[in-house]
């Protein structure tokens, strides 16, 4: 039984974020897809939806390292910093396969480092894989990020 999986991904490339939506397409994905085209964008989605309870529960963060505006780096430490959703999981998916990004990743406690697939197959390769640890794990019955009131400052 495949549970729902809720995403939200923040990537600025509309191929990248086209390429993991036809692979979910195609594994017959059960859950939510939300996209933010940088950092600041998830930021807010977060900060009006997550922090009031409107996001559906459990989700995962899909986070790309090299975007403009705020990058996945800037966006961890913000994230990581405001107690309403210092605990999303999120999973780095990026082109990056800098030893440096991936230890500055890690250093923010995400769960997982993928680099960016190059062709459909292995894109839907990561796709079983995120849809099967997904399954196997369990998830809290009731949100874990719902504090109201709590505001996600940026870093300008």
């Amino acid at each position: 039984m495949q549970n729902k999986m809720n995403i939200s991904l923040v990537d600025d490339d509309d191929f990248d974020a086209e390429f993991l939506q036809r692979s979910l397409r195609k594994s017959d994905f059960l859950g939510t897809l939300t996209r933010a085209c940088n950092g600041l964008d998830a930021l807010e989605i977060l900060n009006n939806h997550c922090a009031h309870g409107e996001t559906d529960h459990p989700f995962t963060i899909l986070l790309d390292i090299n975007m403009a505006r705020m990058d996945g780096h800037e966006f961890l430490t913000e994230l990581r910093q405001n107690q309403a959703v210092a605990n999303s999981r999120v999973i780095v998916l990026t082109t990056s396969g800098s030893e440096a990004d991936i230890g500055r990743a890690y250093e923010k406690h995400v769960f997982g480092y993928i680099v960016k697939p190059h062709s459909i197959k292995e894109m839907d390769n990561v796709v079983k894989a995120l849809t099967a640890f997904w399954d196997t794990c369990k998830h809290p019955k009731h949100p874990v990020l719902n504090i109201p009131h709590v505001q996600i400052h940026p870093l300008h």
